[in-house]
């Protein structure tokens, strides 16, 4: 894969002495770039927050499989009537390696919704497969510079195939920057929705009801072990944080933050996220008490 954050490596020192000891250094910084070179393979993800695109994606033939579970706790929804939801959602998400910089993603999540009714304070279980989402992602720019640092521009483009309710196709276009600096990563994302339905759904949590809508996505990715990569390093660990801001054509407009933690191995990966809210002006919809999830990414 693509994400060069892996090249950044310690590359031990030959001892003093005869010819034997000179020759034993290109040999050892071969090994170490070579294996440098394969775990950032097997990581293209390592930049990629939770909930904030990145501009990486998995070499022609090679696929990243990423399952997210979250639950999110809301407010009273003036839809439905219901005093408060719980949203529990299983995001199966798959990027595959087309060509030389474009991938095509395909998002389908199962999602269990419990509304506290109004009347006698029971509780409604839906359970349903919502949009299946299918977008090409193609980067435009790279820079390498050299070590971990990199520079990437991407743009992104697909649909949203709604198969709940009402049938709808919603095309939605974006784009992404990423910059690496050493322990650093940066992503700043900007997409949009058009939503094609004529009716609104019985519950919107943000971006999936009548309205278009605009995103904007900050995060800040922190490598925090190990400091270097060496030609023995098997994994890293990453803190996350996220600025998550989303506006509805309707006027409903909130901002979320959204820390996490994640390792990225050779082959696989494990994050732990959460949300809660900065900002909300929401009347069409229920505010976000909390959020909390968790997932793996399974490379191959």
């Amino acid at each position: 894969m693509t994400t060069a954050f892996a090249q950044d490596h310690d590359v031990p020192r030959p001892c003093p002495g005869p010819s034997r000891g000179r020759a034993a250094r290109p040999a050892r910084v071969g090994a170490a770039a070579l294996a440098a070179l394969v775990f950032a393979s097997g990581a293209a993800t390592a930049q990629e927050a939770m909930y904030t695109q990145a501009a990486t994606m998995p070499s022609p033939g090679v696929g990243v499989l990423r399952q997210q579970f979250h639950f999110w706790r809301y407010g009273s929804d003036p839809v439905s009537g219901a005093l408060s939801v719980d949203r529990l959602e299983l995001m199966n998400t798959l990027q595959l390696g087309l060509v030389r910089d474009l991938s095509l993603t395909i998002e389908s999540p199962l999602e269990t919704r419990l509304a506290k009714r109004p009347t006698d304070q029971g509780t409604t279980t839906t359970t349903q497969l919502t949009d299946v989402d299918l977008m090409l992602k193609w980067r435009l720019f790279q820079s390498d510079p050299g070590g971990v640092d990199t520079k990437r521009f991407a743009v992104m483009g697909g649909t949203r195939l709604r198969t709940d309710e009402q049938f709808g196709v919603d095309p939605h276009i974006g784009a992404v920057y990423t910059q690496v600096m050493g322990l650093h990563g940066f992503n700043a994302e900007i997409h949009a929705w058009w939503n094609t339905r004529n009716r609104p759904r019985a519950f919107n949590f943000g971006g999936d009801g009548d309205a278009s809508a605009v995103a904007l996505n900050l995060a800040y990715v922190l490598r925090i072990w190990p400091a270097r990569f060496t030609s023995e390093t098997q994994g890293a660990w990453y803190v996350t944080a996220e600025a998550n801001t989303l506006y509805e054509t309707s006027g409903d407009w909130e901002v979320r933050f959204s820390p996490g933690l994640m390792y990225e191995g050779r082959r696989w990966g494990f994050e732990i996220m959460a949300q809660v809210p900065m900002y909300q002006r929401v009347r069409k919809r229920a505010e976000l008490d909390w959020g909390i999830g968790i997932g793996y990414r399974l490379i191959f």
